[in-house]
């Protein structure tokens, strides 16, 4: 005795030809998705280079506080006390603004040296240093 499939009457054929695939609407929900997985990426990807924009004007300010300072040293040797500033020449927008301090000791100052690019981020980098008179006493 054999069994057969009396429950209905589509033939077994059309039935799995039927089956093998998705549906205009499975389709459509997987592209809504995968939508907005790319829209959120590209938001991302924005922020980074952002990020990498600002990471790179850091680097450079930092690098022009610390050849400020080798050239104060060489060069100035001991710097007059007060504020100044003044701007990199061979860098477009990027400023440096400089505060020479007396301290305790006579022969030393301190130097806060701020290199900033944005006007709405004036402390962009702060370097302090303290500078030790070099020069040849005068007899």
């Amino acid at each position: 005795m054999s069994r057969r499939d009396t429950s209905t009457s589509v033939p077994r054929a059309e039935r799995r030809a039927g089956a093998a695939g998705f549906t205009l609407i499975e389709v459509m929900v997987a592209m809504t998705i995968v939508a907005f997985a790319f829209v959120g990426l590209l938001g991302l990807h924005n922020r980074n280079l952002k990020m990498i924009g600002d990471d790179q004007n850091l680097t450079q300010a930092t690098l022009l506080a610390r050849r400020f300072v080798t050239e104060m040293e060489v060069v100035e040797q001991w710097p007059d006390t007060g504020t100044s500033r003044g701007e990199f020449p061979e860098v477009p927008g990027f400023y440096w603004e400089r505060d020479v301090e007396d301290t305790d000791l006579t022969t030393v100052r301190r130097v806060v040296l701020h290199v900033f690019w944005d006007e709405r981020n004036p402390n962009a980098v702060e370097l302090v240093y303290f500078i030790r008179d070099r020069r040849e006493p005068e007899t």
